[in-house]
């Protein structure tokens, strides 16, 4: 293939919410630029987009898709990010690698949370945005009306470029308000609409501005020009309207990309990290096909039977195939093999990349989601963007005795797929947990392990991390005496505790005076108290902050031993505790709750019965509302399904740590019974 020039590329993201129709808009643009020779669907699984098999089940996009098309002398390179909001970390790394956003709405539903949420990362990343209405022709559906709740919620700047010729059913099409003053058939004003946009143009241009108002010819290549500056600035956001799978409008938003969005050269400036210090300087890449080589890993497909497959946005110089370079901060060069142009599933092979195109590298193992490429005299480093915490966990056991080792190497390769993935293998309760952004995220990673690695897994929540305390001074006393009819065992050891602080920990201390016991056996009496402390005393959960001291005991010259004296320090530590009024702690988060207004009455009451204490609100644009709260986590561990309930998928959450407490008393009793009945059916 011949190589495509950084003027001509545009790097275009689709995101939106799952429904809105990102797959049938790049389904209809690929057609009418020719790369297809049928027009696929979703509900017919036949779309160069949703090609896995997890996708097609769904119909919808649960991964990032690579697509390329031409038009009118531009190559575009699409990505069709995921509109479950489950799968933002896919749609975040697409939005970081693309210079334009265009954001998808369904005409029937409008603005939702989740597009918001991605309308604004990519105004805080600096992408131009654009905005289509799709499927315009639905039923009962209010355009007008819909133009101005998208103006509330996502700014004025929202400009009119396409302008409807009917709507529903009735949807024919629409007027091109860039170059047309009037429409008959128009459902609004195309005069207005046309006077609207272009003044919110030429404000990028003082001197234009002048000779437009002084009545002066402006070129087209002039207009041109201060358009692309509008969009890159925010000046102007400009709307359209389609029915994607009746190919309406489409071509009006190929056209607006391929004449007016910017180039590689054009968008915002990169930075990167030059050098392996951590605390050398960022510099800005210059957008340069002949300047130092400097790539990143925008998403990863890790195949059993395809192998490993990179997807890169090359931000400065070219990347040549069957080359060699740096990755991250590495100190030895890494082989480069094939480069790969990407259509959906399918790959054409590529001699070199110039600087703002997109490929694929088959097989370098050492390159991950995030990693800089860059040539081995300019080792740079990119970085990243922010990425949502994985909230919504659960504890994994393989079916299949033997695959104990498996899931961790399997889980490795997702990992390398999905940076909101998280495995912990918690120390506490012993469970092998995975975390993501939500159940739908975990549910299909279940899915996609079962069908490429052939891997089943139980699942269920994961324990609660409590622990537990103290709440008031105690003494405690063991005597072990045991006889076997040779030597045997004793030690009586007198103990104290006391609760310390929260957070401070454990103190061993010694007050034992005139040698009642051998300063040889304390060890083990610390070791006994220490076992104590690490299977707990009333419900089986840690033990924190407390002060152990040894007061006073008993020795026997000859039958006295260590593991007397241990067994006697861990018994006298919990007798000890039993007498100190113990509690069980909690872990609480802080949680952000993010909703419409209309749905604030009913997560605050929500919140309240968690046992949730509400810290304030935060009132957003375009009619939505933050609520801060302190809450058990117990209490919100599967939040995400709860919300998605109360909200029908319009609320976000972030969720992060904040202290133990202790949990009210009947709360605990509830606790220590479910304890002990686990303990029971182990025994």
């Amino acid at each position: 293939m011949a190589e495509v020039q950084t003027e001509a590329i545009r790097n275009v993201v689709l995101v939106g919410n799952s429904g809105a129709g990102k797959t049938q808009l790049a389904e209809a643009m690929l057609h009418k630029a020719g790369m297809t020779t049928r027009l696929g669907t979703p509900e017919e699984g036949t779309t160069v987009s949703d090609f896995e098999p997890e996708e097609k089940d769904r119909q919808a996009s649960i991964f990032t898709s690579v697509l390329n098309l031409k038009w009118k002398g531009a190559h575009v390179n699409l990505l069709d990010a995921p509109g479950y909001a489950d799968f933002i970390g896919a749609a975040l790394w697409s939005v970081w690698a693309a210079d334009t956003a265009v954001l998808v709405l369904n005409a029937a539903s409008g603005v939702d949370i989740h597009g918001r949420r991605l309308f604004q990362a990519a105004t805080d990343m600096g992408l131009a945005r654009m905005i289509v209405v799709n499927r315009s022709d639905a039923e009962n559906v209010d355009l007008e009306t819909l133009v101005e709740r998208i103006r509330e919620a996502l700014g004025a700047s929202c400009r009119l470029m396409s302008v409807p010729v009917g709507q529903g059913p009735e949807f024919k099409g629409v007027v091109d308000a860039f170059t047309q003053t009037e429409g008959a058939e128009a459902l609004m004003d195309v005069a207005a609409a046309h006077a609207d946009l272009i003044d919110s143009i030429l404000v990028v241009d003082e001197g234009l501005m002048e000779r437009f108002l002084m009545e002066e010819k402006i070129s087209p290549e002039e207009m041109s020009g201060a358009f692309t500056k509008a969009l890159q600035s925010g000046t102007v956001v400009p709307i359209f309207f389609t029915s994607a799978r009746k190919e309406l409008g489409v071509e009006a938003v190929l056209d607006m990309i391929a004449q007016f969005t910017p180039n590689p050269r054009q968008s915002r400036p990169r930075m990167a990290r030059k050098g392996t210090e951590a605390e050398a300087p960022e510099v800005a890449l210059a957008c340069d096909p002949k300047g130092p080589l400097c790539a990143q890993v925008f998403k990863v497909v890790a195949d059993p039977y395809v192998g490993k497959v990179s997807y890169l946005r090359v931000y400065s110089g070219t990347l040549m195939a069957d080359s060699a370079g740096r990755i991250g901060d590495e100190r030895r060069d890494t082989k480069i093999g094939q480069l790969l142009r990407i259509q959906g599933k399918e790959t054409q092979t590529v001699a070199s990349a110039m600087a703002g195109d997109i490929v694929g590298i088959s097989k370098v193992d050492d390159l991950s989601i995030g990693r800089t490429l860059s040539s081995s005299a300019d080792v740079m480093v990119m970085a990243q963007p922010p990425m949502p915490v994985p909230m919504f966990s659960l504890a994994l056991q393989p079916k299949s005795r033997g695959d104990e080792q498996k899931i961790s190497e399997v889980l490795a390769k997702a990992l390398e797929e999905d940076p909101t993935l998280k495995t912990t293998r918690d120390r506490q309760t012993n469970e092998l947990v995975v975390s993501g952004v939500g159940d739908i995220h975990l549910m299909m990673l279940l899915a996609r392990l079962k069908r490429r690695y052939q891997l089943e897994v139980d699942t269920k929540p994961p324990k609660i991390p409590y622990r537990e305390t103290i709440s008031a001074k105690a003494d405690g006393h063991y005597r072990h005496k045991k006889q076997t009819g040779g030597a045997g065992q004793f030690g009586e050891v007198y103990l104290r505790v006391e609760p310390k602080e929260r957070g401070g920990g454990f103190e061993f201390a010694d007050e034992t005076f005139g040698g009642s016991v051998p300063r040889q056996f304390l060890p083990a009496i610390e070791k006994g108290v220490r076992e104590a402390l690490e299977h707990g005393v009333i419900a089986g959960y840690p033990f924190q902050d407390v002060l152990a001291a040894v007061t006073d005991g008993k020795h026997h010259p000859v039958d006295s031993k260590e593991v007397a004296f241990k067994i006697a320090g861990r018994n006298a530590f919990r007798d000890a505790v039993m007498k100190a009024k113990p509690v069980i702690l909690e872990p609480h988060v802080n949680l952000a709750v993010t909703v419409p207004d209309e749905y604030l009455g009913a997560i605050t009451g929500d919140l309240n019965s968690r046992r949730g204490r509400i810290m304030g609100m935060e009132a957003g644009t375009g009619g939505v509302q933050t609520i801060k709260v302190q809450v058990p986590l117990a209490e919100v561990a599967q939040y995400n399904t709860q919300l998605r309930s109360i909200t029908g998928g319009q609320g976000t959450y972030s969720m992060e740590f904040s202290h133990y407490e202790a949990v009210p008393a009947y709360v605990q009793q509830q606790i220590i019974d479910s304890a002990a009945k686990v303990k029971e059916e182990e025994d």
